[in-house]
């Protein structure tokens, strides 16, 4: 048997050291094409996520870095300044968009916007006679759309489990808004005021959605950015005016019209943040939490 036991033991040895050789390969990650359809209808496809991306609009700025895309933003417009990263990233835009700067970065893919169309469709296709993956982002005009292209920028850069997580924090953000709406003993008659030549924000406009999630009335009952009567806005007596624009409060007090104007008489007059209440992105909920912190004043 001792002849057994050494065969035995050769053969163990060498099934051991074969497994000791043998490399165990890791299973290769498999990396899925995306492709997702534009507002245009044309359907963009990438390889894989893309890791320089230039934005041509703020609120699809805004969007990217609460994906947590931040470091992979490479140009953005002149008029990105939130947050505050952005601000440091190199501008592709000053008149126009500048195609030249946003081909020598070689980014993977460029966000345009939809309601950019009608003044940049020629950027848009230079762009992509580049070779440049250019897509164009629907654009929203209430929230529930907002929360779609965050989906939708989402699914195009492989962050589809952050943007879930965005949205579903604006809805929180909203049932929290909506329950101490109901909660608000009346609903203030409310005047937006965008600029001092009196243009206002009727409905389906962000600017009265917010108000009317936060509990408020708008006095317009017109739909989206017109210009408007002084008289009239006399006549309907607000009780609350609120303003998008600098030193308004100081503009609408020198207006001996108005001066019996509940809003005025009583120094109820407000200045927001006109980027929280009119970019369709993830701070819109932010602006009708300011909205809602003044009607009870």
């Amino acid at each position: 048997m001792k002849w057994f036991k050494g065969i035995a033991v050769v053969l163990l040895l060498a099934i051991l050291t074969a497994c000791g050789n043998t490399e165990t390969k890791a299973p290769e990650e498999k990396t899925e094409k995306i492709e997702v359809k534009d507002a245009t209808g044309a359907t963009i496809t990438l390889e894989e996520a893309p890791t320089k991306i230039v934005s041509l609009m703020p609120s699809n700025t805004e969007i990217l870095f609460a994906l947590g895309l931040g470091d992979k933003v490479k140009g953005v417009t002149a008029y990105d300044d939130y947050p505050k990263e952005a601000q440091k990233v190199e501008k592709v835009t000053s008149t126009g968009v500048d195609t030249e700067k946003i081909i020598a970065i070689k980014p993977d893919l460029v966000l345009g916007h939809e309601s950019m169309l009608a003044t940049e469709k020629d950027a848009y296709q230079l762009l992509k006679d580049a070779g440049i993956n250019v897509f164009i982002v629907p654009d929203a005009t209430d929230l529930k759309a907002a929360e779609k292209s965050i989906a939708t920028v989402g699914e195009l850069t492989g962050k589809e489990k952050e943007a879930k997580e965005v949205t579903a924090s604006m809805e929180e953000q909203k049932a929290i808004i909506e329950k101490k709406a109901k909660e608000l003993k009346t609903s203030p008659k409310v005047w937006i005021e965008i600029s001092p030549d009196l243009y206002t924000a009727g409905k389906g406009t962000f600017m009265n959605e917010m108000l009317e999630l936060a509990g408020g009335t708008n006095i317009v009952t017109e739909t989206g950015f017109i210009p408007y009567n002084e008289e009239k806005v006399v006549e309907l007596k607000p009780d609350i005016i609120l303003s998008v624009y600098p030193d308004a409060k100081a503009t609408i007090q020198k207006r001996a019209a108005w001066k019996d104007i509940p809003a005025v008489k009583n120094d109820k007059i407000y200045e927001m943040d006109a980027n929280k209440l009119s970019r369709p992105g993830p701070r819109l909920l932010e602006g009708a939490a300011d909205i809602q912190a003044v009607l009870g004043n």
